[in-house]
């Protein structure tokens, strides 16, 4: 028998000095009531209860026993109705892990109109570009690249797809001209990710109007798209970046897109807010996957240039889980 349940009813036939009253108020028979304490007694081998026929009282030997058991069950009915409060009010903490390309103008604004609409939740962020475990403890929630999650039975809502472009600073180019097609990238000094090398050789594989093309530069640094776009805002070179990362550089004129026929991968960058329950979810995490879901579907995604238009459609952010990672 539940150990929980027998001080439950040691504690209700006390208060109420009645096996009958006690198993009214805890809906069950007073058969059961009587079981309990006969196991309960058995158990930590005393007698807690007098019984007449005409009152029921707790024994001097159990007195002390009796008061231990209600401060425990207060705590824990406290306990249990904090936790349902926390459940049914937007407050509370809520620990979001985010990759370093997302910090951004854009996410200034994610995080100062979500204060707006949840003021009482201690939204902690951190950036890294690590791989997260969403089961460690450590996070509730993230924002990243689907390659970036360790385990399966995760949930996956797409919050944008962005593809590589080929971005540069005015003054750079000014300086060093505008190349044309991909070929010309040879003659520049380029801002690369290490990935888009051919492997054990210098050369860098494009997609120039659909066409694989290999190119081999003058020069190149190999970084993380935060370096990237730091060096390439400082007018070092020519930048492959997500599209997403640069789009308010270029509205701004502090970019330019350039070669808009050419990307260094097929299939882009994916970000993915990922969160490890679909049922039970606090308010706090319910509101903010419903509001992540809207501030990226309502983020301007058609950013006029020189050399075109960029747009990139949204995801229709559907809930699935992650079988393979």
């Amino acid at each position: 028998m539940d150990q929980l349940y027998m001080l439950r009813t040691f504690v209700a036939v006390a208060q109420h000095r009645s096996f009958s009253k006690a198993a009214a108020s805890l809906g069950v028979t007073t058969g059961s009531i009587s079981k309990a304490i006969a196991k309960l007694e058995e158990s930590i081998q005393t007698r807690v209860l007098y019984r007449t026929t005409r009152s029921v009282s707790v024994t001097d030997a159990a007195q002390p026993y009796y008061l231990s058991c209600c401060r425990l069950l207060e705590e824990l009915d406290e306990a249990n109705r904090r936790i349902t409060q926390e459940r049914e009010i937007d407050s509370g903490r809520l620990r979001l892990v985010v990759h370093p390309m997302l910090v951004s103008k854009t996410f200034s604004r994610l995080v100062s109109n979500y204060h707006a609409i949840a003021p009482n939740v201690n939204l902690m962020v951190s950036v890294q570009e690590e791989a997260v475990n969403l089961y460690d403890g450590h996070f509730d929630m993230a924002i990243l690249p689907p390659h970036l999650v360790e385990q399966s039975a995760v949930i996956r809502r797409t919050l944008s797809r962005s593809p590589h472009i080929f971005v540069a600073a005015p003054g750079y180019l000014e300086q060093c001209g505008t190349p044309e097609a991909a070929s010309e990238l040879a003659n520049h000094f380029l801002l690369l990710d290490p990935a888009s090398r051919q492997k054990g050789t210098n050369f860098i594989d494009l997609l120039e109007d659909g066409k694989r093309v290999s190119v081999l530069p003058m020069s190149s640094m190999d970084g993380n798209e935060v370096l990237l776009r730091a060096a390439v805002l400082t007018g070092t070179g020519i930048a492959t970046l997500p599209e997403a990362m640069v789009r308010e550089d270029i509205a701004m004129g502090h970019l330019t897109h350039i070669l808009p026929q050419c990307s260094t991968s097929e299939s882009g960058v994916e970000i993915c807010l990922f969160y490890s329950h679909r049922e039970l979810l606090p308010v706090r995490l319910r509101n903010f996957v419903d509001f992540c879901t809207e501030f990226f579907r309502s983020v301007p995604r058609n950013i006029p240039n020189e050399m075109g238009t960029i747009s990139q459609p949204m995801d229709h952010n559907v809930d699935h889980m992650l079988t393979t990672v």
